[in-house]
């Protein structure tokens, strides 16, 4: 025999010799195809080794003759210092290694660990090659649900070691059983198992051995995966494994392993299918209890899992028509849901689909991934339709009645038709199989109903108060379909279009604070950006498209103003405004590109609202209301012209507001108030009412500033009685919810601002906890920020200074994180301001000056000037006020003349430079048009004229 010949016949050898002798015929017909003495000479010595013990390859002839040496046996390790660590005991062994509790002894720091070293006798290359496998696996793997690599290396000896993470625990199905985990639970525990396996796949590597042995759950019920020993890379740029043998555990390997096929993810998904059936029913789901090798391959390639709710009911020794719960025979039964019948109808659906889903024999018939499987469950357990069940419109109804059981009457109709849509959509599909011809165009009529589903029915829903859940059915409906067939519609731009804006409008249903949605912010952030990528891809591959470059400006500025509290929002925006410069050259009497533009421009004044430029505000919103008036001029029935107009006077208004034109203010607001009027008189949408009477309580709160109460309490009562109607007739609308709560606040602001201080503190407290009772992923409504401030304003009136106190550092700790951003600036240096005032009513002047200085370095009276910004000119007079106040305590405490008659000076000074900056100012107000409390100019005339004259009288 040559030594090649050999080569290869101890290259085979070492890749089959681990396998159970059932699993051997199919590598060794792989490897030996064609050459039938190359398979004899395998078998033989495989024979051999059988005979000799598992040391007969790695043995010298010699040692075959005079005997082997002495090997290190598991006692010997015991008390062996390995690296920086020594063997205290050994804890486990697996199919190559043996597992030790570690403990550090370096000196440096304790820690427990688990140290995994090769078996004694197993030195081969082939497993010295997959244990170096299992620890470069591990050292790439940084997941909290991972156990983790700490170290690694080769012990004095030669063998390969890996030190890890020490786990305390219990194996997946027996904690689950101590602790009676319920259905629900252990799903959900199972869900983190996913995340772990998931996080594997993405760095492309496959686990092979899932089972609850290699799942422990540590003391604070997080599970750990273990055991990657016989992990397989994915990287399809890496070598092929150096063998095609597969080891496994045959209980949870999949159908592919048994075979000896590829292993790919679906690999992975049928083991965790298998435990999650073994947590779920306490059994295998491969029928009868399996014994044998033979009788487990079959089982597992050939027999059909059975239902889990069937098995539990089996397992229970009853029949599904017999489920009396006196007749609970099981223990495991009973530690899941008490009776037979209750964990037979919690498994019965949803989980039974799940899980024959997962157990499918075909690989391409499972879910495409881990994550998939796990979010399928997820859904489950929030009551919505999984994907395991998908196809069926009267499942996705019924899921959706179970969780919105009323005000779905209105939408009936609506309803029935999209359930007769899709089941026609189902038909068709299955036409399109056997007669092409007719099916593109049925898929074709498909599209354009998808269309009418998206746009005219939703639109028509829209207007029709209490449909809000039901417009985010029906889209979420729509957009899984139009999801499916853009799988196969690459270089189908119009059908990518369809999808995008379908996106497009489920975000805005889903999230968009300036219309009715449902709050659900998250699911709208993702639906946002599946829009953006497609609308990319399209408008990158048709750049001469006014339309596709219209509808990327569209995404990009919406996505700027969902951010537009935050530093990224104008960039966004900018973004978009760069693709209008270039469609304005080239297409610029386009009514859609200077409607676009004109949004756009509106978005950029905002955004300069929000940093306190005024002046720059004022400026890109009059823009944009000449490039809408040109558009009303040429068509003044072009759609929602007549809103947007309505919307920007409104806004205007509000700028002048801030720059301290009250008058000029008003005229603005009105004129918006009496366009919406107009248009709600017409038959308005739900958003279009909204407007109108948002506009009136901007309306009422401006001669509240300007002292004219009866007129504002007129206004925000209509605007409140409007907006209630609406919260009512939708109680899923988060933003009419929210709306009812803020039209009540400014109530309680005025109540305030009349005297009513009791009964003011009493109200916004009130709505405080309505506020958090609310519980809405957007921030809404003023913010505990303003709603404290004004109670400690109340508690301030009334002299519970204790109280104020405690109110004004509640509204501190509310503004502080966004401070930077918007209007809560100012309103951060007024809680300063009055945070000291209310130090020094209690006597406490060091904490008053340290407030007052805090105060101080978020004011800059000279850019406030600059930018015309009104909040900012009375944040700066507040500082100046409160320190007036602080020096005067001063000289009252003084010890000697020289002191008092210093601090009496400084104080003179202070109000001084407190009545200069009020003199930027137009008229005085009695709140700032950012929501807070300003000071009041006769009190500081008065104080200033008092110092004057005290100082006078010292003099004499």
């Amino acid at each position: 025999m040559t030594p090649e010949r050999w080569q290869q016949i101890r290259a085979i050898f070492e890749q089959v010799e681990l396998l159970e002798e059932w699993e051997r015929p199919n590598p060794l017909d792989r490897l030996c195809i064609g050459d039938d003495e190359l398979r004899k000479e395998v078998e033989s010595l495989l024979e051999a080794a059988a005979k000799a013990g598992n040391h007969f390859m790695n043995t010298p002839a010699a040692d075959l003759v005079h005997g082997p040496p002495q090997q290190m046996s598991t006692s010997n390790r015991i008390g062996r210092r390995i690296g920086a660590y020594e063997i205290v005991d050994e804890i486990g062994h697996g199919g190559m290694g043996e597992v030790y509790r570690g403990s550090r002894i370096d000196g440096q720091f304790d820690q427990q660990v688990a140290i995994k070293l090769v078996r004694v006798g197993m030195g081969s290359t082939f497993i010295v090659r997959r244990f170096l496998h299992e620890r470069q696996i591990l050292a790439s793997l940084n997941h909290p649900n991972i156990a983790r690599l700490i170290d690694g290396g080769t012990t004095d000896d030669d063998v390969p070691y890996l030190v890890m993470e020490l786990i305390d625990g219990e194996r997946i199905d027996v904690y689950c059983q101590s602790k009676e985990l319920s259905v629900s639970e252990r799903l959900r525990l199972f869900v983190e198992v996913c995340e772990a396996v998931q996080y594997a796949h993405q760095r492309l590597i496959v686990h092979r051995d899932i089972k609850p042995s290699n799942i422990l759950i540590t003391n604070d019920a997080k599970p750990k995966l273990l055991d990657f020993g016989i992990a397989k890379m994915l990287d399809p740029e890496a070598e092929e494994e150096a063998t095609l043998a597969r080891p496994m555990t045959p209980e949870y390997a999949s159908p592919e392993q048994i075979r000896g096929e590829s292993i790919t993810t679906a690999t992975d998904v049928y083991s965790l299918g298998v435990v999650l059936y073994q947590l779920l029913t306490g059994s295998s789901p491969y029928g009868a209890p399996v014994n044998t090798a033979h009788e487990w391959s079959r089982a597992i390639t050939e027999v059909q899992p059975q239902k889990p709710s069937s098995k539990v009911v089996s397992t229970a020794g009853l029949d599904e028509k017999d489920l009396e719960p006196s007749k609970c025979l099981s223990p495991v039964v009973s530690a899941r849901e008490s009776t037979p019948a209750k964990l037979h109808r919690r498994l019965a659906g949803d989980v039974d689909s799940i899980l024959l889903k997962a157990l499918r024999k075909e690989p391409e018939q499972r879910y495409g991934s881990v994550l998939q499987f796990a979010d399928d469950i997820t859904r489950h357990l929030k009551g919505l339709p999984v994907t395991a069940r998908k196809g069926s419109w009267t499942y996705s109804a019924r899921k959706f009645v179970l969780r919105h059981r009323g005000g779905l009457a209105a939408t009936a109709v609506v309803m029935l038709a999209l359930a007769v849509g899709l089941v026609s959509t189902e038909r068709q599909a299955h036409i399109a199989q056997i007669q092409r011809a007719k099916a593109q165009k049925r898929f074709d009529d498909v599209r354009r109903f998808s269309d009418s589903l998206i746009f005219d029915i939703h639109d028509a829903l829209q207007a029709v108060p209490g449909t809000t859940a039901a417009r985010n059915l029906l889209l979420d409906r729509a957009v899984q379909y139009l999801d499916n067939v853009a799988k196969d519609a690459e270089g189908d731009f119009e059908l990518q279009r369809e999808l995008a804006r379908a996106y497009q409008r489920l975000a805005t249903v889903q999230g968009d604070s300036t219309v009715s949605n449902t709050g659900a912010l998250s699911a709208a952030e993702t639906s946002a950006r599946k829009a953006m990528s497609l609308f990319e891809g399209v408008a990158a591959a048709n750049p001469a498209n006014t339309a596709d470059q219209l509808n990327l400006a569209t995404l990009y500025r919406q996505k700027g103003m969902s951010d537009i509290y935050y530093p990224d929002g104008r960039p966004e925006i900018e973004k978009a405004i760069a693709i209008t410069d270039r469609l304005t050259r080239t297409d610029g009497n386009n009514p859609k590109v200077q409607i676009e533009r004109a949004t756009e421009l509106q978005g950029l004044g905002l955004s300069y609202d929000i940093s306190g430029d005024r002046a720059s505000s004022v400026e890109f919103l009059q823009k944009a209301l000449t490039l809408l008036e040109a558009v009303a001029q040429r068509d003044p029935s072009y759609h929602s012209i007549r809103e947007r107009k309505a919307k920007l006077n409104v806004e205007l208004g509000q700028e002048y507001a801030y720059m301290g034109e009250i008058s000029k203010a008003r005229e603005l607001t009105a004129a918006g108030a009496t366009s919406y009027q107009a248009i709600v008189d017409e038959g308005a949408q739900p958003d279009t009412i909204r407007d109108l009477a948002a506009t009136r309580l901007r309306l009422g709160k401006l001669h509240l500033m300007d002292n004219d109460l009866p007129s504002a309490s007129q206004n925000i009562a209509q605007a409140r009685a409007a907006i209630a109607s609406l919260a009512e007739a939708d109680k899923d609308n988060m933003l009419f919810r929210s709306d009812v709560l803020t039209f009540d606040f400014e109530q309680g602001q005025a109540l305030i601002l009349q005297g009513k201080l009791k009964e003011g503190e009493s109200y916004v407290l009130r709505l405080i906890a309505g506020f958090a009772k609310l519980a809405s992923e957007e921030d809404s409504g003023p913010g505990d920020g303003v709603m404290y401030t004004w109670v400690g304003e109340a508690q301030f009136g009334m002299g519970n200074y204790p109280l104020a106190l405690q109110s004004f550092k509640k509204a501190i700790s509310a503004l502080e994180s966004g401070a930077q951003y918007d209007d809560s600036r100012t309103g951060l240096v007024t809680d300063y301001v009055r945070l000291g005032e209310t130090q020094l009513k209690l006597g406490h002047s060091a904490e008053a000056e340290a407030a007052f200085n805090k105060a101080r370095l978020k004011t800059d009276l000279a850019e406030a000037k600059n930018h015309l910004d009104v909040p900012a000119i009375y944040s700066a007079a507040e500082v100046d006020e409160g320190f007036g106040k602080l020096w005067m305590m001063k000289s009252l405490n003084a010890s000697n003349l020289e002191d008092r008659m210093r601090a009496r000076h400084n104080a003179c000074d202070a109000f001084k430079s407190s009545l200069q900056a009020q003199t930027l100012l137009p008229a005085p107000l009695r709140f700032s048009p950012s929501e807070f409390p300003v000071v009041d100019l006769a009190t500081i005339t008065d104080c200033r004229e008092s110092c004057k004259t005290i100082i006078v009288k010292s003099k004499q």
